[in-house]
């Protein structure tokens, strides 16, 4: 499709898909096809590539012409879910945020996205979805941050994802944010990842504290002796990792002095989220003997001869789809960040 939702072709062969939805940031996707003019001329970049299977197409933001060693001509594409389009603006001005987390985040992409104050700021084909209710309070004050990265915090802190669902018939899409089910050993309807059910062809587990922090000390407005910090996180002795984060930005004009502090441990909550110990199982699943269960689910993992058995969210799928086999990879828990995301954490 093109960006304004307008069916460009269809396509039925392709050589290998990866498609990687992920629940607390845009997922990936990359793909290769046999090349031939009407491929060259529909998979350009911005266009979207939509599996009518999933829920969020994917922009092209990435694309190369290739003739292999055997002579043979393909097109690879790769980029981003459709909730990338968030990552195109900024909080242009100031807001301040209260309520729900689910509210906050709706807010967001209402006032930068859908109805700025500045028209050429609004992409046309976004919406709100609907309000699904979820509890929580929370106070915030931003500014000049990414919107995408901005609702990424928000999640990880509240445990909730977003998307952009489209929807077709009305050429539109709708901006949707996503709770887990609790799906672990002791619920109505538990999902169980274990070698021991078959269910599991391969499997990494991996534990990380490398960059972990779990007290952030956050400095506000003022300098030296009056400048108002604040602490986030709690722990002592050698089970306490520590860390600043630079909140100068955030101004306390006309704010109360315990709203505005509890706005600053807002922002320092949402940095020790990205400073994390890292647990991961990345396991290869049998589909045919997997339980249900949903991205951003909660879902137990265990290995007996490992001696592991824990409670962990489905962080994100990768779907491989080729002409020989189609492969279903899950991350549950946390991988160790990435060095771009490090640096985005320390801020």
């Amino acid at each position: 499709m093109d960006r304004d939702i307008n069916i460009l072709g269809i396509i039925s062969t392709y050589e290998a898909i990866i498609w990687n939805p992920k629940f607390y940031e845009p997922g990936i996707f990359k793909a290769e096809f046999v090349y031939t003019e009407k491929m060259n001329a529909i998979l350009q970049i911005e266009n979207l590539l939509y599996k009518t299977d999933e829920d969020e197409p994917a922009i092209i933001t990435r694309r190369f012409a290739k003739l292999n060693r055997n002579g043979e001509e393909v097109i690879q594409v790769q980029g981003y879910m459709a909730s990338r389009y968030l990552n195109r603006r900024i909080i242009w001005e100031k807001m301040i945020l209260k309520g729900s987390p689910e509210e906050a985040m709706r807010e967001m992409v209402y006032r930068q996205v859908i109805d700025p104050l500045d028209p050429a700021r609004k992409i046309s084909h976004i919406r709100l979805g609907e309000l699904s209710g979820y509890g929580g309070n929370i106070e915030k004050q931003i500014t000049y941050d990414n919107l995408q990265e901005a609702l990424t915090d928000i999640g990880k802190t509240s445990e909730l994802g977003y998307r952009l669902r489209l929807d077709i018939n009305q050429k539109l899409f709708l901006f949707e944010v996503l709770q887990g089910t609790d799906r672990t050993v002791g619920t109505e309807h538990p999902c169980v990842f274990t070698r021991d059910y078959g269910n599991v062809l391969t499997q990494e587990y991996s534990e990380d504290n490398t960059n972990y922090r779990n007290i952030c000390l956050v400095g506000g407005s003022g300098e030296d002796a009056d400048r108002i910090l604040v602490t986030a996180g709690e722990a002592e002795g050698l089970d306490r990792y520590e860390m600043f984060y630079n909140a100068s930005g955030m101004t306390n004009r006309d704010i109360e002095d315990k709203k505005y502090q509890g706005q600053l441990k807002q922002k320092g909550t949402e940095r020790l989220a990205a400073n994390y110990m890292a647990k991961a199982f990345e396991s290869k699943i049998n589909k045919k003997k997997a339980m249900k269960f949903e991205l951003g689910d909660y879902v137990t993992c265990m290995d007996r001869r490992w001696n592991i058995t824990v409670n962990t969210q489905v962080k994100e799928i990768e779907k491989g789809l080729s002409k020989k086999e189609e492969s279903f990879f899950v991350t549950f828990g946390d991988s160790a960040p990435t060095l771009i995301n490090l640096i985005k954490a320390r801020g």
